[in-house]
């Protein structure tokens, strides 16, 4: 049986009742993970030349292919929450025991997604003046947030029908990268309208939770990130019924 949006959201919220510990507690330690790793990029490679910045995006870029692995471990738990199955910490370690290079292919289209869609804004912030008086640079932080806003969209907008690759990827141990990908974008196929409204609806909480120093994302991205595997369950068949057939063979049993 199809689910509608509110269905959906509804259903994540049973599902994570009393399950909420290791979602939180795995959303941080990847999120740790990708501060550690901006850290330790601007410490290896200091300064605003052109090395420094190729350099550490070079080292972002790579250490990214290895954080993606703990984030598909991490969509994995939720599958496993969702479906009523066993699921644990240890899970956040699920790809690299299983086949790490199919998520690290899958990542690293991803991620080159990422790169050429955050280019305008990177190209922006690198080649103009913010100037010297405060209405001048006042206005260069303004079309800089606009254009970051334009790139956080644009990135939506293409990388939308491979946003199940990692479900898939769990869900289909034969499937390799490439095939994750495709597989993702057919199911997105004639839904991504869906997918956004299903976005668009969590943009009130987002703002709420500035009002909150943020402390509402605890809860709030678990809540978010299970609405999203229930709508992928949702669209790859998981709650439709069984089709029973019009002709059910009978089978003769009678006794010699």
């Amino acid at each position: 049986m199809k689910k509608n949006r509110s269905q959906c959201k509804r259903y994540a919220k049973e599902v994570l009742r009393g399950n909420f510990t290791i979602p939180i507690v795995g959303t941080l330690a990847v999120a740790g993970m990708s501060f550690i790793g901006s850290t330790l990029a601007t410490a290896l490679f200091p300064g605003d030349s052109l090395y420094a910045i190729l350099a550490g995006e070079v080292f972002n870029f790579v250490l990214s292919l290895i954080i993606c692995v703990f984030s598909a471990g991490l969509y994995r738990i939720y599958l496993n929450i969702s479906r009523h199955e066993e699921y644990s910490f240890g899970d956040l370690l699920y790809f690299f025991r299983n086949q790490p290079d199919r998520v690290i292919v899958a990542s690293f289209v991803l991620a080159l997604i990422n790169l050429v869609t955050s280019i305008p804004s990177s190209y922006f912030a690198m080649t103009t003046d913010m100037g010297t008086t405060v209405d001048e640079q006042m206005n260069w932080m303004m079309g800089y947030f606009v254009l970051m806003i334009v790139c956080y969209v644009l990135n939506i907008v293409v990388a939308s029908p491979f946003a199940f690759t990692y479900y898939v990827l769990s869900d289909r141990p034969e499937a390799g990268g490439f095939e994750a990908l495709k597989i993702s974008a057919r199911l997105m196929k004639k839904h991504w309208l869906k997918y956004f409204a299903m976005l668009l609806s969590f943009v009130p909480w987002i703002i709420f939770s500035v009002f909150t120093m943020y402390l509402v994302l605890l809860w709030l991205v678990p809540y978010i990130e299970m609405s999203l595997v229930v709508f992928y369950r949702d669209i790859a068949g998981d709650f439709d019924e069984p089709v029973l057939s019009e002709n059910p063979q009978i089978t003769d049993q009678t006794e010699a």
